[in-house]
């Protein structure tokens, strides 16, 4: 049993966390989910679609230029997002986990 959502959520570095349905339920709740992805990140586009995974609505994508674009829908294909800028492993950075986000480096 899902409980509702009911806040705003926001998330960097984002993994794909559940299938068609859960990212349904995600849009469908009442909140807002906003999840920030850079650059050429693997991690938001693992693991992979082709097993089903499906991020929810709500994807701000920093291009290079560090320009902030705003994604709609659920795993948009349009190369200013991550599924259509990263679209496989080997053609994405494990270097822009790390960000910058807004100037700010994350890290262990």
């Amino acid at each position: 049993m899902y409980r509702p959502i009911s806040s705003y959520i926001g998330l960097t570095r984002e993994y794909q966390v559940g299938n068609q349905q859960f990212a349904n339920y995600v849009d469908g709740a009442n909140g807002h989910l906003t999840h920030i992805n850079n650059k050429e990140d693997i991690v938001p586009i693992i693991p992979g679609r082709f097993l089903g995974f499906v991020h929810p609505s709500g994807e701000v994508h920093i291009e290079d230029s560090n320009a902030w674009d705003s994604c709609p829908g659920q795993d948009n294909p349009s190369k200013e997002c991550s599924t259509g800028d990263v679209p496989n492993i080997f053609e994405g950075d494990t270097s822009d986990h790390d960000g910058p986000y807004n100037g700010i480096k994350m890290g262990c």
